[in-house]
């Protein structure tokens, strides 16, 4: 795979090549591309589609006409205007050669196309046009199941991404754990270890944090928590981003005293500049919102902690302004600790761009949370059931997922073929809906229980 190398940095480049087995030529121990008349430069607004292998096509490329029919988007000589406009052709981007790529990768990994095909590489059914054009999560994870390999696997799932702006550059791909070789704590797509993650300040927050960290895993909530987890001559920096990156959902406790501290400088926000030293909440902060673009973090729980009074009674967060107003600065030193641990942990390069103090703070409080107010025993236990809701939710749509996987699987398979065999059903696919619906409704009882 290696001689791969060069190749998908040639992708980093201007031009669309049209990516295909039958264009890559080994000579010795390199790759070469060859018959690239057909390529396009992005910069220059080129087309699309002027030669294509259809095996090869990314969804985008498909193109449904009213009466439901699929033909592909081509761009090529002797196309006369009224086709074009049934038909508009699609722009040349780099997200087509990469979709391309993870065909490429699947046919190296799997022994097979991605559809089957011609000899000229072109889909030989009609029927998996219109599978391409769909191109649902359940398509893609049962054909994925024909790659052994777990890295590969991973590497072409994110290829094969429908959404093209979510397909990664090839920058990304060369960090990718496939080609790196590294040891990664959790790839995307797989399922968590931990069910929380939880994130304070411990020179100001440590009490509230042990009573939530006791009440959850009191439920039998599986809870990252320094406290617990870190072993001695550990690197806690190291071991808090990869157990951050483990965990399905972020709970981030906020108060005065651990972002707005009148008394300490280091501990108010209000207080950052681009040259500041890395605080590690709010490194943490960034990384769980970077998890959560990528799909590897469901919720983020902002915990919002008011004021305490001489009676032990907690203030309103917001009415007694323990809110900070961070400048709207990007704090470097968080950014570079930010991208070291994103490549040791085999996940390449941010997916969001660099993010300033305030912008950070807006986007965790602007995911559903809860606050300490009033009573603390009452304020915690009224947290901790809303957080084990957000835990219950995020379970349920794991096994959803799951679920519908099988379902395909089944429907593509043996399943349906058996039963209409046996005669026992001449509509399997509604007795299989019937089943998974039954399914759901006993999911979204759990929810509600």
């Amino acid at each position: 795979m290696s001689t791969l190398f060069p190749f998908i940095a040639m992708l980093r480049d201007s031009s669309y090549i049209c990516v295909s087995a039958t264009n890559i030529l080994q000579v010795g121990m390199s790759l070469k591309l060859i018959d690239l008349d057909s390529s396009a430069s992005f910069f220059d607004g080129d087309m699309a589609g002027l030669k294509f292998s259809s095996v090869y096509l990314p969804p985008e490329m498909i193109w449904r006409r009213p009466d439901q029919r699929c033909i592909v988007r081509a761009k090529s000589y002797g196309v006369d205007q009224e086709d074009l406009q049934e038909y508009p052709p699609l722009p040349a981007h780099p997200s087509q050669d990469l979709w391309a790529l993870g065909c490429l990768i699947y046919l190296l990994c799997s022994g097979s196309t991605l559809f089957q095909s011609t000899l000229r590489d072109n889909i030989s059914n009609y029927s998996d046009y219109e599978a391409l054009s769909d191109w649902t999560d359940q398509t893609k994870e049962y054909k994925l199941d024909l790659i052994p390999n777990k890295a590969a696997r991973n590497l072409v799932s994110l290829l094969l991404c429908k959404v093209l702006d979510h397909r990664p550059a090839a920058t990304r791909i060369l960090k990718h754990p496939f080609f790196t070789g590294k040891s990664v704590t959790r790839l995307v797509g797989e399922q968590a270890c931990w069910d929380a993650f939880l994130s304070y300040r411990v020179d100001t927050d440590l009490d509230i944090a042990q009573r939530i960290y006791d009440n959850l895993t009191a439920s039998g909530r599986k809870v990252w928590w320094d406290k617990e987890r870190l072993i001695p001559g550990d690197n806690w920096e190291t071991c808090f981003c990869s157990g951050l990156v483990d965990s399905a959902a972020f709970i981030c406790i906020i108060s005065r005293g651990g972002i707005k501290n009148p008394g300490n400088r280091l501990m108010n926000f209000e207080n950052l500049e681009s040259d500041s030293r890395c605080d590690n909440v709010l490194l943490e902060w960034r990384l769980a919102l970077e998890l959560k673009e990528r799909g590897m973090i469901e919720g983020i729980f902002p915990v919002m902690v008011g004021d305490v009074d001489s009676n032990g009674h907690y203030s309103n967060y917001f009415k007694s302004g323990c809110n900070p107003n961070p400048p709207k600065v990007v704090v470097n030193a968080v950014e570079l600790k930010l991208r070291e641990h994103l490549d040791r942990e085999g996940l390449g390069s941010p997916y969001k761009d660099e993010e300033t103090a305030a912008s950070i703070l807006q986007q965790v409080l602007s995911n559903q949370g809860n606050f300490i107010e009033g009573e603390l025993c009452a304020a915690v236990e009224d947290v901790c059931t809303k957080i084990k809701k957000m835990v219950k939710v995020i379970e349920v749509v794991m096994i959803k997922s799951q679920i519908a996987s099988l379902v395909q699987f089944y429907v593509d398979n043996f399943w349906v073929g058996h039963l209409m065999n046996r005669g026992n059903c001449s509509h399997p696919h509604n007795l299989i809906l019937i089943l998974v619906n039954s399914l759901f409704l006993s999911l979204e009882f759990i929810i509600r229980a």
